[in-house]
C-alpha cells in the first residue's frame, strides 16, 4: 500500500474512532464530555481531571478491541511514527501505547472544538464561500496531517489563549476541507533554529489561509560569520480559489521537517488579518513559555 492510501486509510480509522469515543462520552453520567472540553478550553472551574481519566480509559479500550492489522494502520497514523526512534516496533504492545497516545490527542483535538459550556461538537456551516478550490483525495490526506500538527501546537501548555485559539481555528478550517471556511484569515509560522556563534541554521514553516489561498511553506537560512547570511526557499504548496494550485518540493518531507522541529525548542507566530498576536512564544517538547 502506498504511503499516502495508509494516510488515507489511518485518518479514516481514526475519524471513526473518535466519533465513536465521542458519541460514547456524551451519554455517560456526570456531564463527561461538557467537563472534558471546558477544561481543554481552560475552564478551571470543571472537574477536568476525572473526565480526563474516563476518556483516556475510553480511549484505551477502543484500541484494545482493534485486530493487530488495524492497529498497524494506525500506528502509522500516529505521532510515534515521527519520533526519532520511529521505526515500526512490530509488537502490539508497542504500537497499542503509540495508538492510544494519539487516539486520545484526537478526542482532545475533537474536545477543543466543541462549544463551550456544552456537550456538543459544533455544527458546520451553512455558508459556503463561493469559489472553486480543487482537492484530490492526496491533498486532504495532507492537509489533514498538518492539521493534526498544529493541533499539537495549539496544547502546548501555557500558549496564550488568543493564539491557541487562532491555531485551532485554523486546525478547524483545515480538517472540513473540502468544505470552505469563509472568513478565515490565519498565519502560523513555527521556526526553530540549530547552531551556535560559529555556525548556526534557521528553519521557518508557515501555514496561511485565507479565503482566497491555502499555503504550507518551508525557509530557512544560514549564518556562517565568514560568509554571512544565506537564505534558501524549502517547500512550498498552494491551493487557490481559482482552482489552480501548484506544488514545490515533497509534501511529506515538509511534515517530516516540522515533526522534527516540535521535538526541539521553537517559536511560534501567529497573525489573524494584519494583526499579528503578541509576538513569539518559545516552546519545548516538555512545555511552553509565552
Amino acid at each position: 500500500m502506498r504511503r499516502d492510501d495508509l494516510n488515507r486509510a489511518a485518518e479514516a480509522a481514526y475519524g471513526q474512532l473518535v466519533e465513536r469515543i465521542v458519541t460514547r462520552l456524551k451519554r455517560e453520567a456526570g456531564e463527561v464530555w461538557a467537563h472534558f472540553a471546558a477544561g481543554v478550553q481552560g475552564d478551571p472551574s470543571v472537574p477536568f481531571e476525572k473526565a480526563a481519566r474516563v476518556v483516556q480509559d475510553a480511549c484505551l479500550e477502543a484500541v484494545c478491541g482493534c485486530s493487530e492489522s488495524e492497529l498497524g494502520v494506525l500506528w502509522r497514523g500516529s505521532d510515534a511514527l515521527w519520533k526519532p526512534a520511529g521505526d515500526d516496533p512490530g509488537n502490539r504492545a508497542a504500537w497499542e501505547e503509540g495508538v492510544h497516545r494519539e487516539l486520545y490527542e484526537r478526542v482532545r483535538y475533537a474536545a477543543g472544538d466543541a462549544v463551550p459550556n456544552s456537550g456538543r461538537i459544533e455544527e458546520p456551516g451553512k455558508d459556503r464561500l463561493e469559489a472553486h478550490f480543487r482537492f484530490d483525495a492526496d491533498d486532504l490526506a495532507f492537509l489533514s496531517q498538518v492539521a493534526r500538527r498544529l493541533a499539537s501546537v495549539a496544547a502546548q501548555p501555557g500558549l496564550a489563549a488568543e493564539k491557541a485559539a487562532a491555531i485551532r481555528r485554523i486546525v478547524a478550517a483545515l480538517k472540513k476541507l473540502p468544505e470552505l471556511t469563509p472568513a478565515i484569515n490565519v498565519r502560523i509560522e513555527v521556526a526553530h533554529r540549530m547552531g551556535g556563534e560559529d555556525f548556526s541554521e534557521s528553519y521557518r514553516y508557515t501555514v496561511e489561509m485565507d479565503p482566497e489561498h491555502i499555503e504550507i511553506a518551508s525557509s530557512g537560512s544560514q549564518n556562517d560569520p565568514t560568509a554571512g547570511v544565506s537564505s534558501f526557499a524549502l517547500e512550498s504548496l498552494e491551493w487557490r480559489a481559482d482552482g489552480q494550485s501548484a506544488q514545490c518540493g515533497n509534501r511529506d518531507i515538509w511534515l517530516e521537517r516540522l515533526a522534527y522541529a516540535l521535538t526541539r525548542e521553537y517559536t511560534v507566530g501567529v497573525m489573524t488579518g494584519d494583526l499579528r498576536l503578541s509576538g513569539d512564544s518559545r516552546c519545548s517538547p516538555d512545555g511552553a513559555r509565552v
